[in-house]
């Protein structure tokens, strides 16, 4: 959504929004799966896991 906001600016290396965007699309990645996370998250905090 920054990205939009931002517009073309939000692809530019000189901006924070970039890195952001990059890092999160590398964790999402790099760390598995998003549904594997929220399960390990919900786990840790002590939440039911279905």
């Amino acid at each position: 959504m920054a990205t939009q906001v931002f517009g073309g600016y939000g692809f530019m290396e000189e901006y924070a929004v970039a890195r952001f965007y990059r890092d999160a699309k590398i964790l999402e990645i790099g760390e598995g799966t998003s549904e594997v996370q929220r399960m390990l998250i919900a786990r840790g905090l002590g939440l039911p896991v279905e």
